[in-house]
């Protein structure tokens, strides 16, 4: 297939809209077979539109049978999510298909309510299509049509036992379509167990980077790594896609990039669902310059504007570097792809025994700078939005209150004054205000032991005018019960601000000669006189 002639009219049209005239090679050699109804099992790199390789055939295929549907499985959410706006694209006034999107960590309550309006396809993630399977909220008795995408990320993520139970659940005259980056034996043995004579699509080496990918690597020291990387950031243009090997080190390496004046969000696989459509969005959108990520950016998310691939961490698996690199370069763009590397030398030599460099990778020397002073950086939303709060703000102190605008109005009348103001401040003269008698201070008295009344059981001689002590007077009570000052511990202190109870009990104590302690009485009388026994 050399033109896109053999599919329907609504499809030709799609794709031209779409401004797509010519199939890649992928395309060419899937679409056909996969037109006539046989198996394909398909290998590729990264960003050659396997997407749209099995999207266009299922679209034939669900016009032609309206009775039947369609399942494809996705290794992540994200690829999930992509798959599904791929296919819309294609929709159009003559053609449109139901479809749900059933992934982990989304809301489950929609979930329900998209499968039950018989979704022709279902777009799901293996753990959480389980997880309905075992709610029995949805039917797969009419699904002909099954779709593998990344399988090896599947395989390497755990779920080979959840797809052999889903495609055991499916009706027995099915196609299946398998798509995937690498053929390991176990892809192999796979293929062997869910496809039937399958017609092998292989479009290059699974092994080889893209040729527009410009490599390069740089040694440093682990505490150089980030001086560098901000460097690198610092004199290169365009967006910045860096990876990672753990989730921490993600959140770490965005909360140091935010700090030293880069706009740097965080994808890993604890955000939740909302959150990561949130962050690929700021990305896709261009209001996020840079995306720090763990390996699952490396699989089947397109961003088309990506420029550059930092490798701050090298991958734990060899084959995983050309996955990482394949996110630059798409389309016929050129990019860029630089590896940090620091103790993790022998990775690299792992690197470069699995993969066959079309390109030798230019090695650069590290410029060290001094890392900038630290510094506020608007969060991801970009500056528009700090913009727009202050501004904000600012009408809101421009427009006071409407008791604000009445004190004011009563002040310039003279009705009212502020007597804890100064003269100069008051727009009434002193001369309206009341006589203020004057009041003689004499000097302040040193609060001591021997100044301190003694407390008094009348009541209320603590008291204010209110009724209520004040706290000095409590703490002067507290201080009379003090022993006197010849006595041999003189710094002997009390707790302040017993209650009364506590001070007369203090007091009562205190004026009592002391008495021989009490005996403890007998437990046996201390028992019947609770208990008594009972009588025969």
């Amino acid at each position: 297939m050399n033109d896109f002639s053999i599919l329907p009219e609504f499809l030709q049209t799609a794709l031209h809209r779409l401004d797509i005239t010519e199939p890649t090679p992928v395309q060419t050699g899937a679409i056909g077979p996969a037109l006539q109804g046989r198996d394909v099992l398909a290998t590729a790199q990264t960003g050659t539109g396997k997407t749209f390789a099995f999207l266009l055939p299922l679209a034939v295929r669900l016009v032609q049978n309206p009775a039947e549907n369609a399942l494809i499985l996705s290794p992540t959410r994200e690829l999930a999510q992509q798959t599904q706006n791929e296919l819309k694209k294609l929709f159009s006034a003559d053609f449109s298909l139901q479809t749900a999107l059933v992934v982990g960590g989304d809301n489950i309550h929609k979930q329900y309510a998209d499968l039950r309006d018989k979704p022709r396809v279902i777009i799901a993630t293996p753990g959480r299509l389980l997880d309905h399977m075992g709610r029995k909220s949805v039917n797969l008795k009419n699904t002909h049509m099954l779709v593998l995408d990344e399988t090896d990320r599947m395989l390497d993520m755990g779920f080979i036992d959840d797809m052999r139970r889903i495609v055991s659940s499916l009706p027995a005259p099915r196609q299946t379509m398998l798509f995937s980056a690498t053929l390991p034996k176990e892809i192999e043995a796979l293929a062997k167990e869910f496809l039937q004579n399958p017609v092998r699509v292989k479009i290059g080496s699974v092994v080889t980077p893209a040729d527009l990918v410009v490599q390069e690597i740089v040694h440093v020291d682990v505490r150089e790594k980030l001086p560098q990387l901000l460097h690198e950031l610092n004199t290169r243009q365009g967006s910045v896609l860096i990876f990672t090997r753990t989730k921490h080190g993600a959140e770490r390496l965005a909360k140091q990039l935010k700090l030293y004046g880069q706009k740097a969000n965080a994808l890993h696989g604890e955000l939740r669902q909302n959150r990561r459509r949130q962050v690929l969005e700021f990305f896709r959108s261009g209001a996020v310059r840079i995306l720090v990520a763990t390996d699952l950016a490396a699989r089947g998310i397109d961003v088309p504007h990506i420029a550059h691939v930092i490798n701050y961490d090298l991958p734990q698996c060899p084959e995983d570097y050309i996955h990482r690199i394949g996110r630059t370069g798409r389309a016929g763009a050129v990019g860029a792809a630089l590896s940090l590397i620091s103790d993790d030398g022998q990775k690299w030599k792992d690197i470069c025994k699995v993969t066959r460099f079309s390109i030798p990778v230019k090695t650069i020397q590290k410029t060290i700078e001094p890392l900038p002073a630290p510094k506020f950086v608007a969060q991801e939303e970009g500056s528009a939005h700090a913009k727009n709060r202050r501004k904000e703000r600012a009408k809101r102190v421009q427009t006071p209150s409407k008791a604000t605008a009445l004190a004011k109005r009563l002040l310039a009348e003279g009705k009212v004054y502020l007597p804890q103001g100064s003269p100069a401040e008051n727009p009434v003269s002193r001369k309206t205000r009341p006589a203020e008698p004057k009041v003689v201070t004499a000097a302040p008295l040193k609060k001591t032991a021997e100044t301190l009344p003694r407390f008094s059981a009348k009541p209320g001689a603590a008291r204010n005018k209110g009724g209520r002590p004040q706290p000095f007077q409590k703490a002067a009570q507290a201080a009379a019960v003090l022993p006197p000052a010849e006595e041999k511990n003189p710094f002997r202190t009390v707790k302040v601000g017993a209650s009364k109870k506590a001070l007369a009990r203090r007091q009562k104590a205190a004026a009592q000669p002391h008495a021989a302690p009490k005996r403890k009485e007998n437990r046996a009388k201390a028992f019947s006189k609770f208990f008594k026994r009972k009588r025969r």
